[in-house]
């Protein structure tokens, strides 16, 4: 079945490796590090009725795009750039999930208590959009993810909501609101997010309603843009500090990047959701995929043997 046929107006899985699996001894891999866009139809409401959290997402997004509006060297704009930093620190694998609204996918209800209550015309089916030439097993891959991601991200949502109430002193400060609670509240929200989109794709693979297709246009892209590999027997150079990702990459224990930023818009015009769509889906797809290859390319150089301890 070929890709460009897939019904842009269903829910689509776009499976984007960025880094070779390890091949150093002793490590277990499950494949090559890689990015997932989930992309989910439009949503059409009658009238402006919104439910409380989509309130309260768009309330915050526009206070905290109020911040990156202040006078420069203000508290609230100097909040906001550093804010923003934050956000690039984290794991791209996090950001992605909790992109992914679990209403706006199939229902679950409708599977029904068992496989003989559903009918074939009512089973979901969810195409995972993967380059089979870099990617191989698709779905294991995906489940694998899953599964460590899932109880992290539980973990971390009960975490910040215990640690929120010790941030009661910093409310004391005059002028300043207690970012310190909001900053918890934000990580504890976003991680909730994640683990409800996790959870839900976990239920997907389960009921089998993600369905691996492999991309002819995506191996093409792979093919024309993937950085040069580095040899075995090349004696690792040292590279500047100040290197973008997009340069050739790094040797670590075989691992290397699939993928440079110059691919960015192949890939973003290759997966347009079209005219039916907002324009800020492929401008997120853009920004995110160019996060997660720069995220890759720093976790390969703070894995090499003499890069030195990864910033907490």
């Amino acid at each position: 079945m070929s890709v460009t046929n897939v019904t842009k107006k269903s829910m689509r899985i776009l499976a984007l490796p960025l880094v070779t699996a390890s091949k150093a001894p002793g490590t277990s891999s499950s494949g090559p590090l890689s990015y997932y866009h989930f992309a989910t139809p439009p949503v059409h409401k009658e009238g402006n009725t919104k439910s409380w959290p989509e309130w309260a997402t768009d309330k915050a997004s526009g206070l905290w795009a109020g911040l990156g509006k202040a006078k420069e060297g203000s508290w609230q704009r100097r909040t906001f750039v550093y804010g923003e930093r934050l956000v690039d620190r984290i794991d791209f694998e996090e950001l992605a999930l909790k992109s992914l609204d679990p209403s706006l996918g199939p229902s679950l209800t409708r599977f029904g208590h068992s496989k003989s209550d559903i009918k074939p015309e009512d089973s979901p089916t969810i195409p995972l959009i993967y380059p089979g030439q870099i990617l191989t097993s698709p779905l294991s891959h995906l489940q694998s993810l899953l599964a460590k991601r899932t109880p992290k991200h539980k973990r971390g949502f009960y975490t910040w909501m215990i640690i929120s109430p010790f941030t009661a002193p910093f409310m004391i400060i005059p002028i300043i609101p207690n970012l310190p609670f909001f900053f918890c509240v934000w990580r504890s929200w976003s991680h909730y997010k994640a683990y409800k989109a996790s959870s839900y794709l976990e239920q997907l693979l389960e009921k089998g309603s993600i369905v691996p297709q492999d991309s002819a246009e995506l191996n093409a892209i792979y093919a024309a843009y993937a950085p040069s590999a580095p040899s075995a027997n090349e004696p690792q150079q040292a590279e500047d500090s100040d290197s973008d990702a997009s340069s050739s990459p790094r040797v670590n224990n075989n691992e290397h990047l699939l993928l440079t930023r110059d691919a960015v818009p192949a890939i973003t015009a290759y997966f347009d959701t079209g005219p039916s769509h907002a324009s800020s889906s492929s401008s997120s797809l853009a920004a995110d995929l160019y996060r997660a290859i720069e995220q890759a390319a720093l976790r390969v150089r703070n894995a090499e043997p003499n890069s030195g301890s990864k910033p907490s």
